[in-house]
């Protein structure tokens, strides 16, 4: 069952507003914090959090970036 985590929808939203925000670089593997709670992007822009006891399984997929959003904000492309 997929729960829906309302942070990480809301900052895949933000990073994907290439015209408002344009400066936001991200990177494969890079863990950074929002509302107490760890996420990466793995390439291809995947974005996943770490739960505790998520460690073993790779964290929990949150959703992903376009690949034209995700050539734009790394250098995985």
């Amino acid at each position: 069952m997929l729960v829906q985590d309302r942070i990480a929808e809301d900052f895949l939203e933000h990073v994907t507003d290439l015209e408002d925000y344009p400066y936001e670089l991200l990177a494969p593997y890079e863990e950074f914090t929002l509302n107490a709670r760890t996420y990466y992007f793995t390439p291809g822009g995947f974005l996943y959090r770490k739960d505790p006891g998520s460690e073993r399984v790779g964290g929990v997929f949150c959703g992903y970036l376009t690949d034209r959003v995700w050539r734009y904000r790394s250098d995985d492309g």
